[in-house]
């Protein structure tokens, strides 16, 4: 390795090993001239005699002979192959028409190759000889070795570039790409920078335009010094560098072009890039030149349009850039060039709306760069102005044209609409530019016609504004008045549009000011009366209603007087805002009036009558907020009752919505004072006058208060079941029906009452206990009837359900009660005759069901039914014993037979009568647990009977001893 970095500087001067068919850049010197080898020199001090190369070979090939050592005879061996290939060299510098033939020195290189494969120097020099001697592809093998065998070498980076050279030249391009990358990545070496511009290349013939772009802006950044602080200026590279960077942006601008144009030139920005080649602007700083060098070659191809919108592209990727207006106009020079003027016009709109004074560019403008911008804007602004003003007028009387069709008359609306808006805006803008103008005047009143026709009333109002009262003087009395009335209009233009409600509010507020201001500066135009009124509207719409009623009054008194329609409008003013300050009796006063100068068929007949009743309403809800400041129940009656008769008067003037809603209030406070007999006539007359009403249905319930109130069940349930099948709320329908089954009941209509009940039942399966409840009314309702079949059934259903909540345990456990009560009673009834075998088996079968009934009850856990339930099993062993005992015998039996029959029926009854005892037993046992009822006394009284020795004994009283204490 040590001789490797001595022999560094030699092959960093070597020349190209093949041409560079696509570069125009010289690639260094080949392996052919690289220089001849030498020994390392001797110390300093030490003076090596010049010796000729002859003879210098002969001595060496003399200590070869003699020097049997084989590293000795291989450095030997060496020395001689670098001195073969200098003197070739020599002899070809000395003869340069003779060609020489270099194969002794490739002989000696490859002989020593076979001993030292993995050689990096012998592998170079070995393909130096061969290059000079013409094998081209014997050098490339060579170099191969070397990349393959000794990645460190120094030669790495030559080797990997012309064997990339090679592999462009064969248009291998992919192999070429792969070892101008691998020279890269080598760092930074003397082919470096030519390895990125032929990597470029490789991509660029691949059709891979973007990764060539991405290459070659990336030689581009290293040219120009992009990731410095300062880059370099274009202008300022040298000759080569610049040849260089112009080729650069040559091929740029082609592989854009491929990729789509401009467009994607942004896409190359450097926060784009990899970190490592990402510089601290995302722009770069010669981007213009990318944008330059493509615009250009489109103008060259005499593609304009395309030449033109890449500069006009910069422009709007840049638009902060200093030299965006120089590219803008370079981008309307192009298209004149290519004579385009339908295009230059717009270019040009372009450049005042970008550059203009209202642009932000212009605010960061220095002064120097306003002047320049001022030149190009003057002539500019009044040729776009006057072409859109004319072009406006044109489209104008265009869509006037009745002949035309529908589309094309809209079509010529819209578009004249567009010319007077942009012509309104470039005269703005002149005006803006040029203050102290002479034109001044006269544009300002161009400029408000434009903005009327354009229908940018908010502008046009303040050019109006501005020409008849700032310019009066200039402009005339004539057409500053009609400016003056066209600033009026102006704002009620805006105020009718405006969406926002704060905005249309503040433009109302301008047309009053504006249309006061015209009565009050020409009150003998015959407009000003008009437009007094209509300002005194504008005050009542502002809520101004002090300033309505004065505005009102003062057209009142206006000379000449005002006509029967001005009049009418005063006086509905004036009842609108008393009305508004809450002045019910003087506006009621004045609707009054206009309601009885009317007829019901004008057009405001309505309307008026809704008015008149609204204030007689008004007064009476101002009783009732009253009222209810008062805690004094006597207090609040008489102010109640008037309120009543008001809200009742509403309809005098015809039935309404208002009156409707009087009335419903009426109602109300009829309930309230419990006037139940009005409250019944009120309800039954707002039914008859508003079946449909919306407020109709919920009369349902004041209905039901009121017959409540009248102690009057059965109409109640009447109303109750109409809110259970019309109401809208489920909650509402559902109560509603109960509620109507239990005044039915209690009205004693028993049928209804059954009927509701079943509904409930079927309809209503939730809340499950409030449905257990309404089977067990109907199991009450049923009882009384004396319908036991379907008392039955319900009794059933009630002792099946699975609420599991205790009510509905209960409910269940009574019910199964009931059941077995009527089985015990049928077991009961049953006696036992002849034949003995047939009626006790009835008997038996008759036990069983009313032991399975009473095991049902127990089930249930319940104490009040348990201890029942065990009672009657208890009894049903005991009467079945008794029943044996007291059963038919047989007839003709004598004594004997009778006797032994007797001892077989006691012998049948005795474990019925035991486990009776022990059932009782068992029920009484339950007082240790605190139950005592009827139930344990019966079993009590059972077992005395059953067991008297045991349970039959006298009481004793225990009478208190004061020895105790």
């Amino acid at each position: 390795m040590r001789r490797h970095k001595k022999l560094l500087a030699v092959a960093i001067c070597c020349s190209a090993l093949f041409s560079g068919c696509a570069s125009q850049f010289d690639p260094g010197t080949t392996l052919a001239q690289l220089p001849a080898a030498s020994l390392p020199p001797p110390e300093p001090k030490v003076v090596v005699p010049v010796v000729a190369l002859p003879t210098l070979i002969t001595s060496y090939e003399k200590a070869l002979a003699a020097n049997s050592d084989p590293r000795t005879r291989r450095q030997i061996q060496l020395r001689l192959a670098d001195l073969e290939m200098e003197r070739l060299e020599q002899q070809q510098a000395d003869n340069p028409e003779m060609a020489v033939a270099y194969r002794e020195a490739v002989r000696r290189y490859e002989a020593l190759l076979q001993t030292s494969a993995d050689d990096d120097y012998l592998a170079y020099r070995l393909a130096r000889a061969r290059a000079i001697d013409g094998n081209t592809g014997g050098a490339l093998n060579a170099l191969e070795s070397i990349i393959e065998t000794a990645p460190d070498s120094p030669f790495i980076a030559e080797a990997l570039f012309r064997r990339g050279e090679a592999a462009f030249s064969r248009r291998q391009y992919r192999a070429a790409e792969r070892d101008f990358a691998a020279v890269l990545a080598q760092g930074q070496t003397p082919f470096a920078q030519n390895a990125r511009y032929m990597l470029g290349w490789s991509r660029f013939k691949d059709a891979r335009y973007r990764d060539a772009g991405e290459t070659f802006l990336s030689l581009l950044d290293e040219l120009l010094a992009e990731n410095s602080e300062k880059p370099l200026p274009l202008d300022e590279l040298e000759k080569g560098q610049r040849r260089l960077a112009d080729d650069t942006l040559r091929v740029l601008a082609l592989g854009f072009n491929y990729l789509g144009g401009a467009e994607v030139i942004e896409s190359f920005n450097t926060e784009n890039l990899e970190p490592s080649s990402r510089s601290s602007r995302s722009s770069r700083s010669y981007q213009h030149e990318l944008y330059r060098a493509l615009g250009d070659w489109y103008a060259e191809s005499e593609r304009y349009r395309d030449g033109a919108q890449t500069f006009l592209t910069y422009v709007e990727r840049n638009p902060d850039s200093r030299i965006a207006p120089s590219m803008h106009v370079r981008a309307v020079e192009i298209l004149q060039q290519g004579n385009f003027p339908s295009e230059v016009l717009p270019a040009k709109r372009d450049f005042v709306t970008r550059y203009g004074i209202n642009s932000l560019y212009w605010i960061d403008a220095d002064d120097a760069l306003r002047a320049d911008l001022r030149g190009q804007l003057k002539p500019w602004l009044e040729e776009l102005a006057r072409f859109d003003h004319a072009r406006g007028q044109a489209l104008a009387r265009e869509a006037a044209k009745r002949t035309s069709k529908a589309s094309a008359v809209a079509k010529a609306k819209r578009d004249s609409q567009s010319a007077f808006l942009a012509a309104s805006a470039l005269y703005g803008e002149y005006l803006q530019t040029f203050p102290d103008d002479a034109k001044v005047p006269q544009l300002t009143f161009l400029m408000a016609e434009c903005l009327n026709e354009a229908g940018l009333y908010a502008q046009a109002y303040e050019a109006y504004s501005k020409v008849a009262w700032e310019y009066a003087e200039r402009t005339g009395l004539t057409q500053a008045t009609e400016a003056g009335y066209a600033a009026i209009l102006m704002a009620g233009q805006m105020h009718e549009r405006e969406k926002n409600p704060e905005q249309a509010t503040l433009w109302l507020d301008r047309k009053t000011e504006t249309s006061l201001k015209f009565a009050e500066t020409w009150p003998q135009d015959s407009r000003a009366l008009a437009v007094q009124l209509d300002a005194a509207n504008n005050l009542f719409e502002q809520f101004r209603h002090a300033e309505t009623i004065a505005a009102a009054e003062k057209a009142a008194n206006w000379q000449p007087p005002p006509n029967a329609q001005q009049r009418r409008r005063i006086l509905l003013l004036l009842g609108h805002s008393h009305f508004e300050t809450d002045n019910f009796p003087v506006a009621e006063s004045a609707y009054a009036q206009l309601f009885a100068s009317i007829t019901s068929s004008d057009p405001e007949y309505l309307a008026i009558r809704d008015r008149l009743q609204s204030a007689i309403y008004k007064q009476a809800e101002i009783l009732l907020q009253q009222v209810h400041l008062t805690s004094d129940s006597l207090e609040y009656i008489a102010p109640t009752e008037e309120a009543i008769a008001l809200l009742l008067r509403v309809r005098d003037s015809g039935r309404s919505e208002v009156a409707a809603v009087a009335q419903y209030d009426a109602i109300n406070q009829l309930i309230k004072l419990e006037r139940w007999p009005v409250a019944r006539a009120e309800v039954a007359d707002f039914r008859q006058f508003y079946p449909n009403h919306r407020l109709t249905p919920s009369l349902t319930a004041k209905a039901v208060a009121i017959y409540q109130g009248l102690d009057m069940p059965g109409a109640a349930a009447d109303e109750l079941l109409l809110l259970a099948a019309n109401d809208s709320d489920p909650e509402v329908r559902r109560s509603s029906l109960y509620l109507a089954a239990e005044q039915f009941q209690q009205a004693g209509a028993a049928q209804k009452a059954i009927d509701a009940y079943r509904q409930y039942v079927r309809t209503w399966r939730q809340p499950a206990l409030q449905n257990l409840e309404a089977q067990q009314q109907l199991v009450s309702l049923y009882a009384t009837s004396g319908n036991q079949r379907e008392r039955n059934l319900w009794l059933q259903s009630l002792a099946g359900n699975k609420v599991s909540e205790p009510r509905g345990r209960y409910l269940a456990a009574s019910a199964q009660t009931e059941l077995a009560a009527q089985s015990y009673a049928r077991f009961e009834r049953l006696s036992l005759t002849l034949p003995l075998k047939q009626s006790l088996k009835n008997k038996k079968q008759a036990m069983e069901a009313t032991v399975a009934d009473y095991r049902k009850v127990l089930d249930f856990g319940i104490a009040e039914f348990t201890t029942a339930a065990n009672f009657r099993l208890a009894e049903v062993y005991r009467q079945l014993s008794r029943d044996l005992m007291d059963s038919q015998r047989p007839n003709g039996l004598n004594p004997l037979e009778l006797e032994q029959y007797e001892i077989l029926l006691e012998e049948q009854a005795y474990p019925f009568e035991e486990k009776a005892i022990e059932l009782h037993e068992a029920n009484i046992q339950r007082t240790a647990s605190g139950i005592y009822d009827d139930w344990i006394k019966s079993s009590f009284s059972s077992l005395e009977t059953l067991l008297p020795a045991r349970y039959r004994k006298p009481e004793t009283t225990v009478e208190w001893s004061d020895a105790a204490y």
